[in-house]
Protein backbone atom coordinates (compact mmCIF):
# COMPACT_ATOMS: atom_id res chain seq x y z
CA UNK A 1 0.00 0.00 0.00
CA UNK A 2 2.81 2.19 0.65
CA UNK A 3 4.48 1.55 -2.52
CA UNK A 4 1.11 2.23 -4.50
CA UNK A 5 0.93 5.48 -2.71
CA UNK A 6 4.45 6.73 -3.16
CA UNK A 7 3.92 5.75 -6.64
CA UNK A 8 0.36 7.46 -6.93
CA UNK A 9 2.19 10.75 -5.46
CA UNK A 10 4.98 10.78 -7.76
CA UNK A 11 2.53 10.37 -10.56
CA UNK A 12 0.82 13.25 -9.30
CA UNK A 13 3.89 15.37 -8.89
CA UNK A 14 4.97 14.31 -12.60
CA UNK A 15 1.33 15.32 -13.93
CA UNK A 16 2.05 18.90 -12.13
CA UNK A 17 5.60 19.39 -13.36
CA UNK A 18 4.03 18.10 -16.59
CA UNK A 19 1.52 20.81 -16.21
CA UNK A 20 3.87 23.58 -15.39
CA UNK A 21 5.96 23.34 -18.14
CA UNK A 22 3.16 23.37 -20.70
CA UNK A 23 2.49 26.32 -19.15
CA UNK A 24 5.67 27.57 -19.29
CA UNK A 25 5.93 26.82 -22.68
CA UNK A 26 2.64 29.05 -23.16
CA UNK A 27 3.68 31.88 -21.63
CA UNK A 28 7.07 31.57 -23.45
CA UNK A 29 5.35 31.50 -26.94
CA UNK A 30 2.71 34.30 -25.62
CA UNK A 31 6.16 36.33 -24.77
CA UNK A 32 7.56 35.16 -27.79
CA UNK A 33 4.58 36.24 -29.99
CA UNK A 34 4.65 39.58 -27.92
CA UNK A 35 8.22 40.30 -28.50
CA UNK A 36 7.67 39.74 -32.45
CA UNK A 37 5.28 42.19 -32.49
CA UNK A 38 6.78 44.52 -30.74
CA UNK A 39 9.58 44.10 -32.92
CA UNK A 40 7.50 44.81 -35.64
CA UNK A 41 6.07 47.60 -34.60
CA UNK A 42 9.48 49.10 -33.40
CA UNK A 43 10.34 48.65 -37.19
CA UNK A 44 7.33 50.23 -38.61
CA UNK A 45 8.28 53.65 -36.70
CA UNK A 46 11.54 53.28 -37.55
CA UNK A 47 10.16 52.96 -41.69
CA UNK A 48 8.37 56.22 -40.50
CA UNK A 49 10.50 57.96 -38.74
CA UNK A 50 13.04 57.27 -41.82
CA UNK A 51 10.67 58.14 -44.02
CA UNK A 52 9.43 61.62 -42.05
CA UNK A 53 12.84 62.59 -42.03
CA UNK A 54 13.14 61.95 -46.01
CA UNK A 55 9.85 64.47 -46.25
CA UNK A 56 11.60 67.34 -43.76
CA UNK A 57 14.75 66.83 -45.53
CA UNK A 58 12.61 67.44 -48.91
CA UNK A 59 10.39 70.08 -47.83
CA UNK A 60 13.12 71.74 -46.59
CA UNK A 61 15.25 71.78 -49.72
CA UNK A 62 11.84 72.82 -51.53
CA UNK A 63 11.30 75.78 -49.33
CA UNK A 64 14.80 76.67 -49.74
CA UNK A 65 14.26 76.55 -53.51
CA UNK A 66 11.43 78.86 -53.21
CA UNK A 67 13.07 81.57 -50.94
CA UNK A 68 15.78 81.99 -53.24
CA UNK A 69 13.69 82.00 -56.47
CA UNK A 70 11.30 84.78 -54.73
CA UNK A 71 14.36 86.80 -53.88
CA UNK A 72 16.14 86.62 -56.86
CA UNK A 73 13.01 87.33 -58.92
CA UNK A 74 12.12 89.98 -56.76
CA UNK A 75 15.23 91.95 -57.38
CA UNK A 76 15.77 91.32 -61.01
CA UNK A 77 12.03 93.16 -61.93
CA UNK A 78 12.63 95.44 -59.48
CA UNK A 79 16.25 96.07 -61.15
CA UNK A 80 14.73 95.75 -65.35
CA UNK A 81 11.43 95.70 -66.55
CA UNK A 82 10.16 91.88 -66.61
CA UNK A 83 10.39 90.65 -70.11
CA UNK A 84 8.67 87.04 -71.81
CA UNK A 85 12.08 85.26 -71.21
CA UNK A 86 12.27 85.66 -67.39
CA UNK A 87 8.40 85.32 -66.85
CA UNK A 88 8.75 81.93 -68.72
CA UNK A 89 12.10 80.51 -66.67
CA UNK A 90 10.59 81.82 -63.32
CA UNK A 91 7.82 79.28 -64.13
CA UNK A 92 10.15 77.23 -65.27
CA UNK A 93 12.01 77.01 -62.03
CA UNK A 94 9.27 76.03 -60.16
CA UNK A 95 8.62 72.99 -61.59
CA UNK A 96 10.06 70.34 -59.29
CA UNK A 97 8.19 66.86 -60.53
CA UNK A 98 7.21 66.20 -56.90
CA UNK A 99 5.56 69.23 -55.53
CA UNK A 100 4.41 71.21 -58.34
CA UNK A 101 4.13 69.21 -61.55
CA UNK A 102 2.39 72.17 -64.01
CA UNK A 103 3.01 75.63 -63.80
CA UNK A 104 0.76 78.84 -65.61
CA UNK A 105 0.24 82.31 -65.93
CA UNK A 106 -1.89 84.54 -68.28
CA UNK A 107 -1.68 87.97 -68.68
CA UNK A 108 -4.30 89.94 -69.95
CA UNK A 109 -3.99 92.32 -72.62
CA UNK A 110 -2.82 95.91 -71.26
CA UNK A 111 -2.34 98.51 -73.69
CA UNK A 112 1.69 99.20 -73.92
CA UNK A 113 2.59 96.40 -71.67
CA UNK A 114 4.38 93.97 -74.02
CA UNK A 115 4.76 90.76 -70.87
CA UNK A 116 0.74 89.97 -72.23
CA UNK A 117 0.25 87.04 -72.63
CA UNK A 118 -0.05 82.91 -71.53
CA UNK A 119 3.37 80.76 -69.56
CA UNK A 120 2.81 77.25 -69.60
CA UNK A 121 5.46 75.04 -67.90
CA UNK A 122 5.30 71.23 -67.01
CA UNK A 123 2.91 68.79 -67.98
CA UNK A 124 0.71 69.98 -70.90
CA UNK A 125 -3.05 70.72 -70.89
CA UNK A 126 -5.27 72.74 -71.31
CA UNK A 127 -5.43 75.72 -68.56
CA UNK A 128 -8.77 77.37 -68.06
CA UNK A 129 -9.93 79.37 -64.88
CA UNK A 130 -12.84 78.01 -63.73
CA UNK A 131 -16.02 80.48 -63.45
CA UNK A 132 -15.65 80.47 -59.79
CA UNK A 133 -13.02 82.23 -59.66
CA UNK A 134 -14.16 85.55 -60.72
CA UNK A 135 -16.00 85.74 -57.02
CA UNK A 136 -12.76 84.67 -55.14
CA UNK A 137 -8.78 85.50 -54.88
CA UNK A 138 -7.86 81.82 -55.24
CA UNK A 139 -9.78 78.48 -55.03
CA UNK A 140 -8.21 75.29 -54.85
CA UNK A 141 -10.07 72.19 -57.33
CA UNK A 142 -9.05 68.69 -55.44
CA UNK A 143 -10.45 67.09 -58.40
CA UNK A 144 -7.94 68.39 -60.44
CA UNK A 145 -5.12 69.05 -57.53
CA UNK A 146 -4.72 72.59 -59.64
CA UNK A 147 -4.56 75.86 -57.48
CA UNK A 148 -6.24 79.00 -59.06
CA UNK A 149 -5.42 82.83 -58.26
CA UNK A 150 -6.34 86.17 -59.59
CA UNK A 151 -4.06 88.42 -59.86
CA UNK A 152 -5.73 92.13 -59.36
CA UNK A 153 -4.20 95.50 -59.79
CA UNK A 154 -6.20 98.35 -58.61
CA UNK A 155 -9.67 96.12 -58.05
CA UNK A 156 -9.36 94.83 -62.16
CA UNK A 157 -8.19 91.80 -62.68
CA UNK A 158 -4.97 91.56 -65.04
CA UNK A 159 -4.56 87.76 -64.94
CA UNK A 160 -4.52 84.29 -63.26
CA UNK A 161 -1.71 82.48 -61.77
CA UNK A 162 -2.43 78.73 -61.46
CA UNK A 163 -0.11 75.48 -60.64
CA UNK A 164 -1.13 72.00 -60.27
CA UNK A 165 0.36 70.59 -56.72
CA UNK A 166 1.25 66.55 -56.22
CA UNK A 167 2.31 66.80 -52.77
CA UNK A 168 0.80 64.94 -49.60
CA UNK A 169 -2.66 66.72 -48.58
CA UNK A 170 -0.71 67.62 -45.37
CA UNK A 171 1.75 69.78 -47.10
CA UNK A 172 -0.94 71.20 -49.82
CA UNK A 173 -1.48 74.37 -47.49
CA UNK A 174 2.23 75.23 -46.82
CA UNK A 175 2.70 75.01 -51.12
CA UNK A 176 -0.59 77.50 -51.50
CA UNK A 177 0.97 79.97 -49.29
CA UNK A 178 4.72 79.59 -51.15
CA UNK A 179 2.71 80.29 -54.23
CA UNK A 180 0.84 82.78 -52.60
CA UNK A 181 4.01 84.90 -52.76
CA UNK A 182 4.67 84.87 -56.25
CA UNK A 183 1.17 85.76 -56.71
CA UNK A 184 2.21 88.93 -55.37
CA UNK A 185 5.71 88.80 -56.74
CA UNK A 186 3.68 88.97 -60.42
CA UNK A 187 0.91 91.32 -59.36
CA UNK A 188 3.49 94.03 -57.75
CA UNK A 189 5.17 93.30 -60.68
CA UNK A 190 2.53 93.73 -63.72
CA UNK A 191 1.17 97.09 -61.45
CA UNK A 192 4.43 98.91 -62.06
CA UNK A 193 4.08 97.97 -65.72
CA UNK A 194 0.74 99.51 -65.62
CA UNK A 195 1.77 102.05 -63.58
CA UNK A 196 5.08 102.93 -65.43
CA UNK A 197 3.41 102.52 -68.93
CA UNK A 198 0.92 105.36 -67.47
CA UNK A 199 3.16 107.73 -66.38
CA UNK A 200 5.37 107.32 -69.29
CA UNK A 201 2.28 107.88 -71.65
CA UNK A 202 0.94 110.84 -69.50
CA UNK A 203 4.15 112.49 -69.88
CA UNK A 204 3.98 111.95 -73.63
CA UNK A 205 0.33 113.22 -74.13
CA UNK A 206 1.79 116.44 -72.01
CA UNK A 207 4.78 116.88 -74.16
CA UNK A 208 2.71 115.96 -77.74
CA UNK A 209 0.12 118.74 -75.77
CA UNK A 210 2.55 121.61 -75.07
CA UNK A 211 4.18 120.98 -78.35
CA UNK A 212 0.62 121.70 -80.10
CA UNK A 213 0.28 124.72 -78.05
CA UNK A 214 4.12 125.83 -78.79
CA UNK A 215 2.55 124.90 -82.20
CA UNK A 216 -0.64 127.09 -82.27
CA UNK A 217 1.10 129.98 -80.44
CA UNK A 218 3.64 129.96 -83.19
CA UNK A 219 1.21 129.83 -85.86
CA UNK A 220 -0.90 132.36 -84.59
CA UNK A 221 2.04 134.71 -83.23
CA UNK A 222 3.18 134.61 -87.68
CA UNK A 223 -0.47 134.71 -88.63
CA UNK A 224 -1.07 137.67 -86.63
CA UNK A 225 1.62 139.68 -86.16
CA UNK A 226 2.52 139.52 -90.26
CA UNK A 227 -0.41 141.37 -91.39
CA UNK A 228 -0.01 143.77 -88.62
CA UNK A 229 3.92 144.13 -89.60
CA UNK A 230 2.01 145.49 -93.37
CA UNK A 231 -0.31 147.71 -91.27
CA UNK A 232 2.18 149.50 -89.31
CA UNK A 233 4.54 149.50 -91.59
CA UNK A 234 2.66 151.15 -94.16
CA UNK A 235 0.74 154.11 -91.58
CA UNK A 236 4.94 154.50 -90.59
CA UNK A 237 5.64 154.93 -94.64
CA UNK A 238 1.97 157.18 -94.99
CA UNK A 239 3.87 159.66 -92.29
CA UNK A 240 6.66 160.55 -94.92
CA UNK A 241 4.13 161.28 -97.88
CA UNK A 242 2.06 164.89 -97.92
CA UNK A 243 -1.33 164.72 -96.73
CA UNK A 244 -4.26 166.79 -96.04
CA UNK A 245 -5.80 167.34 -92.40
CA UNK A 246 -8.56 165.08 -92.82
CA UNK A 247 -5.72 162.04 -94.25
CA UNK A 248 -3.85 163.22 -91.38
CA UNK A 249 -6.55 162.41 -89.18
CA UNK A 250 -7.04 159.28 -90.74
CA UNK A 251 -3.66 158.09 -90.45
CA UNK A 252 -3.19 159.15 -86.45
CA UNK A 253 -6.93 157.32 -86.13
CA UNK A 254 -5.01 154.20 -88.33
CA UNK A 255 -1.77 154.55 -85.63
CA UNK A 256 -3.84 154.68 -82.64
CA UNK A 257 -5.85 151.72 -83.93
CA UNK A 258 -2.60 149.62 -84.99
CA UNK A 259 -0.57 150.29 -81.82
CA UNK A 260 -4.21 149.14 -79.63
CA UNK A 261 -4.63 145.95 -81.86
CA UNK A 262 -0.86 144.88 -81.24
CA UNK A 263 -1.05 145.57 -77.65
CA UNK A 264 -4.14 143.53 -77.52
CA UNK A 265 -2.16 140.83 -79.62
CA UNK A 266 0.75 140.77 -77.37
CA UNK A 267 -1.20 140.84 -74.28
CA UNK A 268 -3.47 137.82 -75.60
CA UNK A 269 0.05 135.88 -76.93
CA UNK A 270 1.66 136.42 -73.60
CA UNK A 271 -0.87 135.25 -71.36
CA UNK A 272 -1.04 132.27 -73.65
CA UNK A 273 2.59 131.46 -73.34
CA UNK A 274 2.50 132.14 -69.28
CA UNK A 275 -0.33 130.01 -69.27
CA UNK A 276 1.23 127.14 -71.08
CA UNK A 277 4.41 127.80 -69.35
CA UNK A 278 6.45 128.72 -71.98
CA UNK A 279 7.20 132.25 -71.40
CA UNK A 280 10.76 132.25 -70.43
CA UNK A 281 12.86 135.13 -69.40
CA UNK A 282 16.12 136.00 -71.27
CA UNK A 283 18.19 138.02 -69.24
CA UNK A 284 21.30 140.20 -70.16
CA UNK A 285 23.09 143.85 -69.35
CA UNK A 286 21.20 146.63 -70.12
CA UNK A 287 21.77 150.46 -69.41
CA UNK A 288 19.01 151.31 -66.67
CA UNK A 289 19.13 155.43 -67.44
CA UNK A 290 18.45 154.25 -71.35
CA UNK A 291 15.49 152.58 -70.38
CA UNK A 292 14.25 155.66 -68.31
CA UNK A 293 14.94 157.88 -71.27
CA UNK A 294 12.74 155.02 -73.76
CA UNK A 295 9.79 155.45 -71.13
CA UNK A 296 9.54 159.33 -71.19
CA UNK A 297 9.94 159.48 -74.93
CA UNK A 298 7.04 157.14 -75.15
CA UNK A 299 4.68 158.79 -72.67
CA UNK A 300 5.41 162.47 -72.94
CA UNK A 301 3.18 162.94 -76.03
CA UNK A 302 0.95 161.38 -74.68
CA UNK A 303 0.34 162.65 -71.20
CA UNK A 304 1.03 166.46 -72.93
CA UNK A 305 -2.48 165.85 -74.98
CA UNK A 306 -3.47 164.95 -71.74
CA UNK A 307 -2.59 168.00 -70.50
CA UNK A 308 -1.16 165.96 -67.08
CA UNK A 309 1.76 166.53 -65.21
CA UNK A 310 4.05 163.88 -66.23
CA UNK A 311 7.48 162.84 -64.50
CA UNK A 312 9.71 160.26 -63.57
CA UNK A 313 12.32 160.30 -61.21
CA UNK A 314 15.46 158.64 -61.65
CA UNK A 315 17.72 157.56 -58.66
CA UNK A 316 21.40 158.26 -59.45
CA UNK A 317 22.69 155.48 -57.11
CA UNK A 318 20.70 152.85 -59.32
CA UNK A 319 23.73 150.95 -61.03
CA UNK A 320 23.60 151.67 -64.82
CA UNK A 321 24.73 148.29 -65.96
CA UNK A 322 21.92 145.85 -64.34
CA UNK A 323 21.10 141.82 -65.59
CA UNK A 324 17.64 141.05 -66.25
CA UNK A 325 14.90 141.38 -69.61
CA UNK A 326 14.99 144.04 -70.33
CA UNK A 327 11.73 143.66 -72.92
CA UNK A 328 9.49 142.39 -69.86
CA UNK A 329 11.02 145.13 -67.46
CA UNK A 330 9.76 147.53 -70.07
CA UNK A 331 6.36 145.97 -70.30
CA UNK A 332 5.47 146.08 -66.79
CA UNK A 333 6.27 149.62 -66.71
CA UNK A 334 5.02 150.84 -70.28
CA UNK A 335 1.72 149.17 -69.11
CA UNK A 336 1.45 150.53 -65.45
CA UNK A 337 2.21 153.99 -66.60
CA UNK A 338 -0.14 153.63 -69.40
CA UNK A 339 -3.30 152.85 -67.24
CA UNK A 340 -2.33 155.61 -64.77
CA UNK A 341 -2.55 157.90 -68.02
CA UNK A 342 -5.24 156.45 -69.23
CA UNK A 343 -7.36 157.05 -65.62
CA UNK A 344 -6.19 160.21 -64.94
CA UNK A 345 -8.19 162.61 -66.54
CA UNK A 346 -6.74 165.88 -64.66
CA UNK A 347 -3.67 166.57 -62.50
CA UNK A 348 -0.80 164.45 -62.53
CA UNK A 349 1.61 161.11 -63.33
CA UNK A 350 4.57 160.73 -61.64
CA UNK A 351 6.72 157.58 -61.78
CA UNK A 352 9.84 157.16 -59.93
CA UNK A 353 12.84 154.34 -59.79
CA UNK A 354 15.22 153.84 -56.91
CA UNK A 355 17.54 151.13 -55.98
CA UNK A 356 17.22 149.66 -52.27
CA UNK A 357 18.53 145.90 -51.11
CA UNK A 358 19.75 145.27 -54.55
CA UNK A 359 15.97 145.64 -55.91
CA UNK A 360 14.61 148.12 -58.57
CA UNK A 361 11.74 149.62 -57.32
CA UNK A 362 9.76 151.31 -59.21
CA UNK A 363 6.61 153.38 -58.12
CA UNK A 364 3.96 154.90 -60.09
CA UNK A 365 1.34 157.48 -58.72
CA UNK A 366 -1.37 159.36 -60.32
CA UNK A 367 -3.83 161.64 -59.39
CA UNK A 368 -6.91 159.44 -61.43
CA UNK A 369 -10.43 158.28 -60.04
CA UNK A 370 -8.85 155.63 -57.88
CA UNK A 371 -10.24 151.98 -57.35
CA UNK A 372 -13.16 150.99 -54.68
CA UNK A 373 -11.79 149.00 -52.24
CA UNK A 374 -14.14 145.68 -52.70
CA UNK A 375 -13.11 146.29 -56.35
CA UNK A 376 -8.77 146.20 -56.26
CA UNK A 377 -9.35 142.03 -56.21
CA UNK A 378 -9.99 142.05 -59.45
CA UNK A 379 -7.38 144.36 -60.92
CA UNK A 380 -5.09 141.29 -61.14
CA UNK A 381 -7.35 138.67 -62.59
CA UNK A 382 -7.26 137.48 -66.41
CA UNK A 383 -9.96 139.36 -68.33
CA UNK A 384 -11.02 141.21 -65.47
CA UNK A 385 -11.84 144.79 -65.23
CA UNK A 386 -13.82 147.51 -63.01
CA UNK A 387 -16.12 148.58 -65.55
CA UNK A 388 -17.35 145.54 -67.97
CA UNK A 389 -20.26 147.14 -69.49
CA UNK A 390 -21.04 148.46 -72.56
CA UNK A 391 -21.12 151.92 -71.77
CA UNK A 392 -17.54 151.38 -70.46
CA UNK A 393 -15.03 154.38 -71.47
CA UNK A 394 -11.93 152.53 -71.68
CA UNK A 395 -10.24 150.34 -73.71
CA UNK A 396 -8.59 146.86 -73.37
CA UNK A 397 -8.09 143.09 -72.62
CA UNK A 398 -8.12 143.00 -69.01
CA UNK A 399 -5.28 141.19 -69.56
CA UNK A 400 -2.17 143.81 -68.60
CA UNK A 401 -2.32 143.83 -64.89
CA UNK A 402 -2.40 139.87 -64.39
CA UNK A 403 0.51 139.98 -67.13
CA UNK A 404 2.75 142.38 -64.65
CA UNK A 405 1.70 140.48 -61.75
CA UNK A 406 2.89 137.01 -63.70
CA UNK A 407 6.19 138.55 -65.07
CA UNK A 408 6.62 140.13 -61.44
CA UNK A 409 6.33 136.76 -59.82
CA UNK A 410 8.72 134.80 -62.50
CA UNK A 411 11.17 137.64 -61.60
CA UNK A 412 11.00 137.05 -57.91
CA UNK A 413 9.73 140.10 -56.92
CA UNK A 414 6.26 141.34 -55.95
CA UNK A 415 3.30 144.39 -57.27
CA UNK A 416 1.43 145.98 -54.77
CA UNK A 417 -1.44 148.82 -55.01
CA UNK A 418 -2.79 151.27 -52.75
CA UNK A 419 -5.83 153.35 -54.07
CA UNK A 420 -8.49 155.84 -52.53
CA UNK A 421 -11.46 156.50 -54.77
CA UNK A 422 -11.67 160.14 -56.27
CA UNK A 423 -7.89 160.78 -55.01
CA UNK A 424 -5.90 158.30 -57.13
CA UNK A 425 -4.40 154.67 -57.33
CA UNK A 426 -0.07 154.28 -56.89
CA UNK A 427 1.72 150.54 -57.86
CA UNK A 428 4.37 149.73 -56.22
CA UNK A 429 6.84 146.69 -58.10
CA UNK A 430 9.94 145.31 -56.26
CA UNK A 431 12.62 143.08 -58.43
CA UNK A 432 15.54 141.29 -57.07
CA UNK A 433 17.82 142.09 -59.97
CA UNK A 434 22.06 141.72 -59.92
CA UNK A 435 24.55 144.33 -60.75
CA UNK A 436 26.22 143.42 -64.12
CA UNK A 437 30.28 143.95 -64.32
CA UNK A 438 29.51 144.92 -68.16
CA UNK A 439 28.96 148.63 -68.84
CA UNK A 440 26.40 148.65 -71.33
CA UNK A 441 27.13 152.26 -72.17
CA UNK A 442 30.10 151.38 -74.03
CA UNK A 443 28.48 148.83 -76.34
CA UNK A 444 25.92 151.96 -77.57
CA UNK A 445 28.34 153.00 -80.60
CA UNK A 446 27.09 155.98 -82.66
CA UNK A 447 25.21 154.83 -86.06
CA UNK A 448 27.20 154.87 -89.00
CA UNK A 449 26.71 157.29 -92.21
CA UNK A 450 24.05 156.68 -94.31
CA UNK A 451 26.40 156.74 -97.10
CA UNK A 452 28.01 154.03 -95.51
CA UNK A 453 24.41 152.36 -95.52
CA UNK A 454 23.67 153.19 -99.36
CA UNK A 455 26.70 150.94 -100.18
CA UNK A 456 25.26 147.84 -98.83
CA UNK A 457 23.93 145.01 -100.96
CA UNK A 458 20.63 143.44 -99.22
CA UNK A 459 18.60 140.21 -99.73
CA UNK A 460 15.28 140.18 -98.56
CA UNK A 461 13.53 136.91 -98.77
CA UNK A 462 9.91 137.36 -97.63
CA UNK A 463 7.05 135.75 -99.62
CA UNK A 464 4.40 138.08 -98.36
CA UNK A 465 3.79 140.58 -101.29
CA UNK A 466 2.78 143.59 -98.50
CA UNK A 467 5.83 142.71 -96.34
CA UNK A 468 8.25 142.41 -99.70
CA UNK A 469 6.67 146.15 -101.13
CA UNK A 470 6.98 147.58 -96.62
CA UNK A 471 10.25 146.80 -96.51
CA UNK A 472 11.63 147.52 -99.75
CA UNK A 473 9.98 151.18 -99.09
CA UNK A 474 11.69 151.31 -95.92
CA UNK A 475 15.26 150.51 -97.54
CA UNK A 476 14.64 152.56 -100.38
CA UNK A 477 13.53 155.26 -98.72
CA UNK A 478 17.46 155.91 -97.17
CA UNK A 479 19.11 154.94 -101.07
CA UNK A 480 20.07 151.14 -99.86
CA UNK A 481 20.26 148.68 -102.58
CA UNK A 482 17.54 146.25 -101.70
CA UNK A 483 16.94 142.48 -103.82
CA UNK A 484 13.67 140.24 -103.10
CA UNK A 485 13.18 136.72 -103.75
CA UNK A 486 9.99 135.18 -101.68
CA UNK A 487 11.50 131.69 -100.69
CA UNK A 488 14.64 130.18 -99.65
CA UNK A 489 15.49 128.34 -102.94
CA UNK A 490 15.14 131.68 -104.86
CA UNK A 491 17.65 132.99 -102.25
CA UNK A 492 19.99 130.22 -102.54
CA UNK A 493 19.89 130.42 -106.21
CA UNK A 494 20.36 134.67 -106.23
CA UNK A 495 23.43 133.91 -103.80
CA UNK A 496 25.00 131.63 -105.93
CA UNK A 497 25.12 134.46 -108.65
CA UNK A 498 25.71 137.49 -107.14
CA UNK A 499 27.17 138.78 -103.39
CA UNK A 500 25.17 140.13 -100.92
CA UNK A 501 26.35 141.73 -97.58
CA UNK A 502 23.38 141.27 -95.53
CA UNK A 503 20.76 138.56 -95.69
CA UNK A 504 16.80 139.44 -94.44
CA UNK A 505 15.36 135.94 -94.23
CA UNK A 506 11.71 135.14 -93.27
CA UNK A 507 11.14 132.24 -91.49
CA UNK A 508 7.92 130.37 -92.48
CA UNK A 509 7.73 130.59 -96.72
CA UNK A 510 6.87 128.11 -99.32
CA UNK A 511 8.98 126.17 -101.09
CA UNK A 512 12.02 126.29 -98.47
CA UNK A 513 11.54 127.97 -95.25
CA UNK A 514 14.55 130.46 -93.79
CA UNK A 515 15.83 127.70 -91.55
CA UNK A 516 16.64 125.13 -94.16
CA UNK A 517 17.86 127.99 -96.26
CA UNK A 518 20.15 129.51 -93.17
CA UNK A 519 21.52 126.12 -92.63
CA UNK A 520 22.09 125.31 -96.63
CA UNK A 521 24.12 129.02 -96.57
CA UNK A 522 26.02 128.11 -93.89
CA UNK A 523 27.18 124.29 -95.28
CA UNK A 524 27.87 126.22 -98.50
CA UNK A 525 30.47 128.55 -96.70
CA UNK A 526 28.22 131.96 -96.58
CA UNK A 527 29.57 133.82 -93.59
CA UNK A 528 27.55 137.53 -94.45
CA UNK A 529 25.01 137.75 -91.80
CA UNK A 530 21.66 136.54 -91.64
CA UNK A 531 18.96 138.47 -89.88
CA UNK A 532 15.85 136.58 -88.86
CA UNK A 533 12.48 138.37 -90.01
CA UNK A 534 10.31 136.15 -87.72
CA UNK A 535 6.56 136.65 -85.85
CA UNK A 536 7.91 134.47 -83.70
CA UNK A 537 8.31 135.95 -79.28
CA UNK A 538 9.05 132.53 -77.75
CA UNK A 539 12.72 131.29 -76.52
CA UNK A 540 11.93 127.80 -78.72
CA UNK A 541 11.45 130.01 -82.05
CA UNK A 542 14.34 132.19 -81.01
CA UNK A 543 16.99 129.45 -80.28
CA UNK A 544 15.63 127.63 -83.83
CA UNK A 545 16.82 130.81 -85.54
CA UNK A 546 20.27 130.83 -84.01
CA UNK A 547 20.59 127.09 -84.20
CA UNK A 548 20.09 127.32 -87.96
CA UNK A 549 23.03 129.48 -88.33
CA UNK A 550 21.16 133.31 -88.48
CA UNK A 551 22.54 135.70 -86.53
CA UNK A 552 20.05 138.00 -85.21
CA UNK A 553 16.84 138.51 -85.02
CA UNK A 554 14.48 141.31 -86.31
CA UNK A 555 10.71 140.64 -84.96
CA UNK A 556 7.43 141.40 -87.08
CA UNK A 557 6.05 144.27 -86.71
CA UNK A 558 8.85 146.68 -87.00
CA UNK A 559 9.61 149.95 -87.46
CA UNK A 560 11.71 151.48 -89.97
CA UNK A 561 14.24 152.90 -87.37
CA UNK A 562 14.48 149.26 -85.34
CA UNK A 563 15.18 147.79 -89.30
CA UNK A 564 18.07 150.88 -89.93
CA UNK A 565 19.26 149.57 -86.38
CA UNK A 566 19.73 146.38 -87.13
CA UNK A 567 21.57 147.07 -90.22
CA UNK A 568 23.56 149.60 -89.25
CA UNK A 569 24.80 146.93 -86.09
CA UNK A 570 25.42 144.21 -88.53
CA UNK A 571 27.04 146.42 -91.34
CA UNK A 572 30.06 147.47 -88.58
CA UNK A 573 30.44 143.50 -87.28
CA UNK A 574 30.66 142.52 -91.06
CA UNK A 575 32.54 145.22 -91.64
CA UNK A 576 34.90 143.86 -88.47
CA UNK A 577 34.45 140.51 -89.89
CA UNK A 578 36.01 141.25 -92.88
CA UNK A 579 39.01 143.12 -92.00
CA UNK A 580 39.57 140.41 -89.23
CA UNK A 581 39.25 137.93 -92.61
CA UNK A 582 42.24 140.03 -94.14
CA UNK A 583 44.61 140.23 -91.30
CA UNK A 584 44.38 136.63 -91.11
CA UNK A 585 45.25 135.91 -94.35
Amino acid sequence: MDAKRHIMLLERKLEREHASRIMAEKLLEMKSRELFETNNILEKSLEKLRLQAELDSAQLAYQTKIENLLLTYARLFLKQAPCRENIQQLIESLIDGYYITACYISIMPIENITISGDYCSGREQMWVPPAALKNQISLWDPTTNIYWTTLINNNDIVGYFAARISAPKNRITIIQQHLALFCELFRSTIGRQITLSRAIHARQRAEDSEQSTRDFLAMINHELRTPLNGLLGTAELLQDTELNQNQSKLLTTLNHSGELLRAIINDLLDYSKINAGMLELIEKPFDSHLLVIKLRDIFSHRALEKRLDFTIDYDTTIPRSINADEDRLKQIYVNLIANAIKFTHQGFVRAKFSWQNNCLIFTVEDSGCGIEKQQQHKLFKPFSQIDISSKRSHEGTGLGLAICKQLCEQMNGDITLSSETNKGTTFSVSLPLTISTLDETLSNHPPISHQALQQLSILVVEDLKTNQMIIQLMLQKHDINVTIVDNGQAALEIIAEKPFDIVLMDCRMPIMDGYCATKVLRKQNFTKPIIALTAGTTTAEREACITAGMDDILCKPYMAAELLAMLNLWCKTSHQRHLSHESNN
